[in-house]
């Protein structure tokens, strides 16, 4: 099982790092690039159960369950987004995915308190305040949205979109560049690797929308 568990996972990996790249550069609203969003997102589905599974039953770690549910939910707010874009219109598993996300954070900042108290492994300690921030952060705001939505554009669906899409791809890049960190040359401070693609990352994505802002405010 585990064997199954690991090779699938590493299958739908280099999936979704194909797929991504393909729609990045691709025409955007096509009906491939539909088609190759929702493969896209399949997969990413199944790289989270696959890694949840590997953790709960094989090797626990809360950092990388964290980390799980990071993925999952940037790539379920990127599907379900398009489906709900009319203000209001979350379901209770929006709901539940967000609340959760944001228990998963507040557990990680906890578990991070325990590693500095502990003095062991402060790295893992700063990584998991990061991410544990990043978590909570996205499950609190997006409550805060369906509780009292505020736009300012009829398309905040597709920033929304863009965001959390691009964010999943992030992930994706960020597990990639982890795990193959020695065939890159990098044999010391490994926890670069779990930073720099947010930090390249995330401005493309500020970008991103700043374009699709400027060509629908034309375009109206």
């Amino acid at each position: 099982m585990e064997k199954f568990l690991t090779y699938s996972h590493i299958f739908c990996g280099a999936l979704v790092l194909l797929l991504g790249l393909i729609n990045i550069v691709a025409k955007k609203g096509t009906k491939n690039h539909i088609l190759i969003g929702r493969i896209y997102v399949g997969s990413m589905w199944w790289i989270c159960i696959s890694a949840l599974s590997m953790i709960l039953f094989f090797r626990f770690s809360m950092f990388l369950m964290v980390i799980a549910v990071i993925t999952f939910y940037t790539s379920f707010v990127g599907l379900r987004v398009m489906r709900r874009r009319t203000i209001g219109s979350e379901q209770w598993y929006d709901w539940t995915a967000s609340i959760l996300t944001g228990l998963f954070g507040l557990g990680l900042l906890i578990f991070a308190v325990t590693i500095f108290l502990s003095g062991k492994n402060l790295v893992l300690g700063i990584l998991s305040v990061v991410f544990g921030f990043l978590a909570l952060n996205m499950g609190i705001q997006d409550v805060r949205f369906f509780m009292k939505p505020k736009v300012d554009d009829k398309k905040w669906w597709l920033y929304q979109h863009i965001g959390a899409i691009s964010g999943s791809y992030i992930a994706a890049v960020t597990a990639f560049a982890v795990q193959n960190g020695e065939a890159f040359g990098v044999t010391g401070n490994q926890w670069l690797l779990w930073v720099l693609p947010g930090i390249v990352g995330t401005p493309l994505i500020s970008l991103t929308t700043k374009k699709y802002r400027k060509l629908n405010v034309s375009g109206s």
